[in-house]
């Protein structure tokens, strides 16, 4: 009998007994709590994105049923041959859920995660290349790009304000509205870098706020946090938007715009001698995570870095094909 993928294990259950030899209570109660921490854990995603998930793990558990291949946990190769069985007959957007419907199913029964292994990624990504992208598909800004960005920077304070924007964007995961919304008061120092709290998310749909870590980087001139600072000293900014808008060379009360974020980045590109049309104020944000998951940085940590709240939402920033170059620009950490 093969064991089902699921998006909902039941180790719950398998806990009561233990807790009962050890005097925790009644199976009842405990019972009880267990189905309610289930419930809560449902409604932690969409009802959509869970039919939609667990009919995905129902087709991979039935092509691995026929082949007499384990679906849960399953094998890192396993997932590789599903991916190639079906690359010629299915949408790259519906393999791509479906990568996230196996990735949660593991991470939420705590087995090694198949989607995270070389065997999988590689074979992704041949894949993606080899059937296309979408036209409008933008490309990740990683560190090999955003050095390049900043290297022809000067003093000006337009270079400067810029400078601190994509190598703070980048390094915190930002998107372009969380730039944007950024306050002066909402970056603190620590001695190991900045503490960023981010009051407005996209995905913060309780209204929380999320707090990101940025550390110093080993080479200054891609370093977010001198970035940072020398923006402020040089700007004089001490309350209200962080990044401003320039008029005439001087600055403004006005914050900068998402779409001058946009602007700015497809600016910085062309000059730096790539093809603006493909970057975007995205292009930070995916370049993050695709260096992170390259240098091989764990899962768990690129998420709460960039606080994606699936593997779905994450995982296109993951499978760009942008070539990586590690000069010094800071790895997801906590400061």
């Amino acid at each position: 009998m093969r064991t089902e993928p699921t998006l909902w294990p039941n180790h719950a259950d398998e806990l009561v007994p233990a807790v009962v030899k050890k005097g925790g209570g009644g199976v009842a109660p405990l019972a009880e709590l267990t189905e309610r921490a289930r419930t809560y854990a449902r409604s932690s995603k969409a009802a959509n994105t869970l039919r939609a998930y667990e009919s995905d793990l129902r087709h991979f558990g039935a092509w691995c049923d026929g082949r007499g291949l384990q679906a849960f946990p399953a094998e890192a190769e396993t997932v590789a041959l599903y991916l190639t069985d079906h690359a010629e007959r299915l949408a790259i957007s519906t393999l791509r859920r479906r990568l996230a419907a196996i990735s949660e199913a593991h991470q939420a029964a705590r087995f090694p995660n198949p989607i995270i292994d070389p065997a999988v990624r590689i074979t992704w990504a041949g894949i993606r290349r080899t059937h296309g992208k979408a036209p409008d598909a933008k490309e990740a800004a990683v560190t090999e790009v955003v050095a390049a960005m900043v290297a022809s920077l000067g003093d000006r304070l337009i270079d400067v304000r810029d400078r601190a924007i994509l190598l703070v964007g980048f390094a915190g995961a930002l998107r372009r509205s969380e730039l944007s919304a950024l306050d002066v008061g909402d970056v603190g120092e620590t001695g190991e870098g900045l503490r960023i709290s981010v009051v407005r998310s996209k995905t913060d749909q309780e209204g929380e706020g999320h707090t990101v870590g940025i550390t110093y980087g080993s080479n200054p001139p891609t370093c977010p946090v001198r970035a940072w600072r020398a923006w402020l000293e040089r700007s004089g900014v001490g309350d209200g938007p962080a990044f401003r808008r320039l008029s005439h060379s001087r600055i403004t009360l006005e914050r900068i715009a998402g779409d001058g974020i946009a602007r700015m980045v497809k600016r910085r590109a062309k000059a730096a001698g790539y093809a603006p049309e493909l970057f975007s104020g995205h292009s930070l944000r995916s370049g993050f995570a695709t260096t992170a998951a390259r240098a091989g940085v764990a899962e768990h940590r690129i998420m709460r870095q960039g606080r994606w709240t699936t593997s779905q939402a994450m995982l296109p920033a993951l499978t760009e094909n942008s070539p990586v170059l590690l000069i010094g620009i800071p790895h997801p950490g906590s400061a």
